[in-house]
């Protein structure tokens, strides 16, 4: 009689088990089946600041009813094309669901310091058609910035130009952070990013002379390939090992300076002209140094050093 209790008692506990796992089954399939709500899910790892692009990094996928929360996105109210060209405010992981706050669009407060790089900072100058290459500086372009002044040397004014600033990345054209239809635009002010000290030094240089834009190739700004180490021998040394490290050391930069003699052979050369004052003796002479080139006839005397 006992016997018969238990085993009675076991079925029992065996068809309540089944029918829970039955119920959650088809509870599950109810949930995720025809009809479940679609969310908004990152279709690969996604970086904190970099631009999002919808189509390849973003999607919608059937999301269990009971596991939806209120800040998830769902595809009735939500399209997909609002989110390309937004920039991720932190790491997104593959398969993780797109939450409020989690990306910032292009029309929204704060997508300019989300773009920023970490230490960087976004200031804007001043273009018009020539110094702003005639337009066809886009989003995401890197650029130079090269300032032509006057200074005054020795009593002269001297004309140059020089460039202060090199790749820096450009933000935005006016207020256009993206130009999907790549076309050429007119714009009146460009905002860069740049280190705290460049920052300086844009403000310094919009009151010294006049700033224009240089555009750089795409291929100047891919980091250099590094050349594949040499081979040791077994008995090496820590001067071999230095030998063999490959020098992935950037190219010393010129002197990017151009100054109005460089241009222009009818200006004199700055410290060409100008006089000198010889002694002989108890005699002195004042030799004048003109602008004229050698051989032409000069005016009055002591053209030239004796």
């Amino acid at each position: 009689m006992r016997g018969r209790s238990l085993i009675v008692l076991v079925l029992g506990v065996v068809v309540a088990l089944g029918v829970a796992m039955s119920l959650h089954s088809r509870m599950q399939h109810a949930d995720t089946g025809p009809g479940a709500p679609k969310v908004l899910v990152a279709s690969g790892d996604i970086a904190p600041g970099s631009f999002v692009h919808a189509p390849e990094q973003l999607a919608f996928t059937d999301w269990p009813q009971s596991d939806v929360a209120p800040s998830m996105l769902l595809d009735t109210t939500t399209k997909l094309a609002e989110f390309d060209g937004a920039v991720a405010r932190r790491a997104i992981t593959k398969g993780e669901p797109i939450t409020e706050g989690m990306l910032v669009k292009s029309n929204e407060g704060g997508f300019m310091s989300a773009v920023l790089e970490p230490g960087k900072r976004a200031v804007s100058i001043a273009v018009d058609s020539q110094s702003g290459n005639a337009g066809f500086i886009f989003p995401g372009d890197h650029v130079d910035l090269i300032l032509t002044h006057s200074v005054s040397q020795q009593g002269q004014q001297v004309r140059a130009s020089e460039t202060f600033i090199e790749d820096a990345r450009v933000l935005a054209v006016d207020q256009m952070l993206t130009n999907p239809d790549n076309k050429a635009v007119l714009a009146k002010t460009v905002t860069l990013e740049v280190t705290p000290k460049q920052a300086e030094e844009i403000n310094v240089a919009k009151d010294l002379g006049k700033i224009s834009l240089s555009l750089r190739s795409l291929a100047s700004a891919k980091p250099p390939v590094p050349a594949a180490p040499a081979e040791l021998p077994p008995n090496a040394d820590l001067d071999d090992v230095l030998k063999a490290v490959p020098d992935t050391a950037p190219p010393p930069e010129d002197n990017h300076v151009t100054r109005d003699t460089d241009v222009s052979k009818i200006l004199t050369p700055q410290g060409l002209a100008g006089s000198v004052r010889v002694l002989h003796g108890n005699t002195q002479e004042v030799v004048q140094f003109n602008d004229e080139p050698s051989g032409s006839a000069g005016s009055g005397g002591g053209n030239g050093p004796r």
